[in-house]
């Protein structure tokens, strides 16, 4: 671990880390935070434990990390709504640098990335960067056959609830990601473990890219991953779909009653933007699913 005196400049990016019961990986992830970033940065923990993480936490913070400056949010009682994503939200309410990076505190994602995806987001200028495992480089080695199944089919899911806003994201289940904090602008009603699922859903115009990483199995604490958090994603994804529904009301179908210009320009945007998913719900008419 570095003792340097923390960098003066202003940092221009925030992790935030929602924790539950993970005091014996604060230390190892705070210094490999430290010893793998190039420029200051917040570490903010946003904590719902019941164990000794926000001591150990407020011990971190006193132990001067190169280049980090320690923050603790630590959530008790009725404070604790939304899951992760609910953590990630109080979180973000409290940050102000350009930048906002979100991954676990239990070391499954490497904290080493986090340089790779802030990069990414810089040379690409992007609003939005995912750590997949599903792009070439990337893996899943933290999960057993079962977990593995269940991630894979509910990233089919998505995707196929979703396919032009989830388009060009390969792992949209991921729980690492970067963005640029003033491009998060839609309201949020998070549940459960998929905060990036809803991000790209409700921000579809944001710019994308996608970082490699490997997902590593635990060292220390436990599986936070229930059949309940099964139930809130699937609930998840019935009310953004409905609540997307409402937002994007029906429209006449292209008629060849119009001028040949307006019918084939309609039928362009059918074809190419992607409404050749439309589907009649009554004469000459068709809904928005095409933004879905």
């Amino acid at each position: 671990m570095s003792t340097d005196a923390p960098e003066t400049y202003a940092p221009t990016l925030t992790i935030i880390v929602p924790t539950r019961n993970e005091s014996k990986n604060i230390f190892p992830l705070l210094e490999r935070l430290s010893s793998s970033l190039d420029s200051a940065a917040v570490v903010l923990f946003v904590d719902d434990s019941d164990d000794e993480t926000p001591a150990v936490v407020e011990e971190a913070r006193g132990c001067g990390f190169s280049r980090l400056e320690v923050r603790l949010l630590h959530r008790q009682g009725l404070e604790r709504t939304g899951g992760l994503g609910g953590a990630v939200l109080a979180g973000l309410a409290r940050t102000s640098t350009p930048w906002v990076c979100v991954m676990d505190g239990d070391l499954q994602h490497p904290p080493e990335r986090v340089a790779s995806l802030l990069e990414a987001g810089i040379s690409h200028q992007a609003d939005l960067v995912v750590g997949s495992r599903y792009v070439a480089g990337g893996r899943n080695e933290g999960l057993g056959a079962v977990r593995t199944a269940v991630s894979l089919g509910s990233t089919v899911l998505a995707k196929a609830v979703f396919p032009r806003r989830l388009r060009g994201i390969h792992d949209p289940m991921s729980g690492f990601f970067l963005f640029r904090r003033d491009a998060v602008t839609e309201p949020m009603t998070p549940r459960g473990f998929k905060i990036l699922l809803e991000i790209a859903v409700r921000h579809p115009e944001l710019v994308k890219r996608e970082v490699p990483f490997v997902f590593v199995e635990r060292t220390a604490g436990t599986s936070k991953g229930t059949f309940k958090e099964g139930l809130r994603f699937l609930r998840l994804l019935a009310d953004m779909r409905w609540s997307l529904r409402r937002r994007h009301p029906a429209r006449p179908a292209p008629s060849i009653f119009d001028s040949p210009a307006a019918y084939d320009a309609a039928l362009y945007e059918d074809r190419v933007i992607g409404t050749d998913q439309l589907q009649p719900t009554g004469p000459g008419i068709h809904t928005h699913d095409e933004t879905l």
